[in-house]
């Protein structure tokens, strides 16, 4: 009994560090308040005096959060050089941890590192490149252009089933505003296409100016059969589209609006009998009960190969279990859109939606549900499984000690089930952007103010002394997280 003991409680202590708050939770409650005040530097203050929020299998969030916190400071320097570390920390990622991968089979996914999910991983570079614009460092915008690019031909080439996002509507949309700002029409035309493309089959709605200026734009540029490609097709006159010309001067506002989404844990339970179904439960917030029913994963194949030697094999066994799976959490924002007068102008101009995060993060669990629920599933029968021998190992003569090892080993197997709910929850809900022709030479002020469906204001800042140059576009960002 005496080396009985020491192991219950060694089960009794890391099933209290299970308990605890994940770190996820931590960083959320730490700097979720902080941003939506628009305090970011306090924010960054708070992550890099607490390091343990974040641990070393989080390491490239701890750069990108910093990175986005940076940026929304307008401190573009600043945020490149964490952004750019955190996509140097993905490149390394590439080359797989061996260790990590068998630990997530019977452990969790937390002990993965952080490898950033696809739409997370380009709106990043998307932002590396935002820096360059607000520095009005162009070359360098689309040498990130460029770079983003060979991630989207490596994912195309790879063709992944579980990860259906392979190209990305706002980054191509505004790689063609950079292209037609170096006077390259054709490359400005071509990232126009894919970003008309990806809209198309992507979860968020081609916007109506977008749809009305590519329409027309592909038809100034002899690029008629595009349109055909496309099926796009406008009741809007040329004359009312805003900017329809190529190498137009503009003042290009980017807003950053509401809060964007986290991840959640959502746990299931239900029933899995191999070879068979595989049928689990979730109670949702407002009560009612969701149900998703699958073809039981099947397990390992040296699960299988016992029933050869004529071991004791679980197939055909029903297994009563419990799962935690990674689930949306949102949050409603005040901020519906931002208006933008430029001095000059008789009209302010109102931003339009380019990008939607939580639209994002809803598709890619939509997308990589199968994968994440069968990895999910054979880790715990196989835990279940591997519990179920440990038990009958350590029994012995002394009841007590048995029933004390048989309800500890459960719950510790119980708890070990934890759900990837890592993110960068630092992203806004929606990017925007309000795009406002101006003549070349001038040198102008922008009011942005950011407004609620009602239409009253948020907040607002005035941006003064603004030069435009000829065909120069020329970027201010706000941000409202409310």
């Amino acid at each position: 009994m005496s080396g009985k003991v020491p192991f219950i409680l060694a089960l009794i202590l890391l099933l209290s560090f299970s308990s605890c708050t994940t770190k996820s939770t931590a960083r959320l409650e730490k700097l979720v308040n902080a941003t939506m005040n628009n305090e970011f530097l306090p924010a960054i203050q708070k992550i890099k005096s607490n390091p343990n929020l974040y641990g070393k299998n989080s390491e490239l969030l701890y750069y990108m959060d910093i990175g986005m916190l940076y940026h929304f400071a307008e401190m573009y320097d600043s945020s490149n050089r964490y952004l750019l570390h955190a996509a140097e920390i993905y490149d390394q990622l590439f080359s797989r941890s061996v260790s990590n991968e068998a630990a997530a089979v019977l452990i969790n996914d937390n002990v993965r590192p952080y490898r950033s999910k696809p739409y997370e991983l380009v709106t990043m570079h998307q932002f590396i490149g935002f820096n360059y614009l607000g520095k009005t460092n162009v070359e360098d915008a689309l040498v990130e252009t460029r770079r983003t690019q060979l991630l989207f031909n490596e994912w195309e080439r790879k063709a992944r089933k579980e990860e259906k996002y392979t190209n990305d509507p706002m980054f191509h949309y505004v790689s063609s505003i950079l292209y037609d700002s170096k006077r390259e029409t054709s490359d400005a035309m071509i990232s126009l296409f894919k970003s008309v493309e990806a809209y198309k089959k992507g979860p968020l709605a081609l916007p109506p100016q977008i749809n009305d200026y590519a329409y027309h734009m592909f038809q100034m540029n002899n690029r008629e059969s595009d349109c055909k490609l496309l099926n796009l097709s406008t009741t809007v006159p040329k004359e009312s589209v805003p900017g329809l010309a190529n190498e137009q001067s503009e003042i290009i506002v980017i807003g950053y609006a509401g809060r964007g989404p986290a991840l959640a844990e959502n746990m299931w339970w239900g029933t899995y009998v191999k070879d068979g179904m595989l049928i689990l439960h979730h109670k949702e917030a407002d009560g009612k009960e969701a149900t998703m029913a699958l073809p039981a994963p099947p397990l390992p194949e040296e699960e299988l190969v016992k029933a050869e030697k004529g071991e004791k094999t679980k197939s055909g066994t029903t297994f009563h279990l419990k799962v935690a799976l990674p689930g949306v959490k949102k949050y409603s924002s005040q901020t519906d859109c931002f208006s933008a007068h430029c001095s000059g102008t008789s009209q302010p101009v109102k931003s339009y939606i380019i990008n939607d995060l939580e639209k994002q993060t809803e598709k890619y669990l939509e997308d990589t549900k199968g994968v994440t629920v069968a990895r999910t599933i054979v880790r715990v029968v196989l835990r279940t499984i591997a519990a179920e021998k440990a038990k009958a190992r350590m029994q012995n003569e002394n009841g007590l000690v048995n029933l004390l090892l048989n309800v500890g080993t459960d719950l510790i197997t119980d708890q070990m089930e934890k759900a990837d709910t890592r993110t960068c929850f630092l992203l806004p809900k929606t990017i925007q952007i309000a795009r406002i022709p101006v003549k070349a030479g001038g040198t102008y002020s922008v009011d942005v103010a950011a407004l609620d469906k009602s239409g009253a204001i948020l907040s607002s800042k005035t941006f003064s002394g603004i030069s435009v140059g000829d065909s120069e576009k020329k970027f201010i960002f706000y941000s409202s997280f409310k």
